[in-house]
């Protein structure tokens, strides 16, 4: 819906929201990585059509970020290892480079970029927000 506004307009730029689990798959969750990798696929097959018309799409790729998911799957993983919560979130964070969670805004601020001039030679793109957890 949004290509075909766009495609009137002449521009425009779609963010889609994938994971780092469309970059590796996770653990017992193969369905959410499956539906993820979906979501790359998808974004770099519009990124390719639309792009002739000055679409440019892109999809944000997050980590563990600091949500109401978050919690919930924290919770399922500490009943899994047989640990706490906080054990869960400290060994994560000990995981991430950046030695912290991701926050909701760490993603926005990506967004914000992408869909700005600063990124106008960028189509097609699964750009991790991670904290360093996932480089490529």
């Amino acid at each position: 819906i949004a290509g075909r506004h766009f495609v009137k307009q002449g521009t425009g730029c779609i963010i889609n929201t994938a994971s780092l689990a469309a970059k590796v798959g996770a653990p017992l969750l193969a369905h959410y990585s499956a539906s993820k990798f979906a979501v790359l696929g998808w974004t770099q097959a519009f990124a390719r059509e639309l792009a002739p018309k000055g679409i440019r799409v892109n999809a944000v790729c997050p980590g563990f970020v600091k949500t109401g998911m978050q919690s919930r799957e924290v919770e399922w993983e500490a009943h899994l290892r047989q640990v706490t919560p906080e054990r869960v979130v400290a060994d994560y964070i000990a995981q991430t480079p950046l030695g912290r969670l991701e926050l909701p805004e760490d993603v926005a601020d990506v967004v914000v970029f992408l869909c700005s001039d600063q990124a106008r030679f960028m189509t097609g793109q699964g750009v991790n927000v991670t904290g360093g957890v996932y480089m490529t």
